[in-house]
């Protein structure tokens, strides 16, 4: 069954990225500037502390898709700064292997919630670009993206 159920998860990647492609609007590369990089994947929790210590002043939720490899798809959040510029403060100068699809700007009174907005958009994308009954039988969760 290892083989159904990886040629299932590709054709969600595949329905995820047509969908995310066609319903958020993409962040051109030279509004970012480069962001530090811990590389921790704790973007959201990364995110928010840049703001919080007056280091930016927007925290977004994207979908950065890689630009050599459709497949890698990955919920992220990123900061926005004063300027209008975009910093990746996780992956530092790694954005610019990303593009990067803007799903929404978190508001200071859900930074507390940042968990539930990552783990509320990843179950969004699997299950509106996914079936029910074949994600239960071959047990795809959220974590495939």
């Amino acid at each position: 069954m290892g083989w159904i159920k990886q040629r299932y998860i590709r054709r969600i990647k595949s329905r995820i990225y047509d969908y995310v492609v066609a319903n958020y609007p993409k962040l051109e590369n030279d509004r970012f500037v480069l962001g530090d990089m811990p590389y921790n994947y704790k973007c959201h929790y990364n995110a928010v502390q840049k703001v919080l210590e007056g280091k930016a002043d927007k925290v977004y939720a994207c979908i950065a898709i890689h630009k050599r490899d459709w497949r890698d798809i990955i919920v992220h959040f990123i900061n926005g700064t004063q300027k209008g510029k975009c910093q990746d403060n996780t992956w530092g100068w790694v954005y610019k292997y990303y593009d990067y699809y803007l799903v929404k700007e978190v508001k200071e009174d859900e930074y507390d919630n940042v968990v539930d907005i990552l783990g509320g958009l990843k179950e969004m994308l699997i299950q509106l670009n996914s079936n029910a009954m074949l994600r239960k039988l071959l047990r795809i969760d959220s974590s495939i993206i």
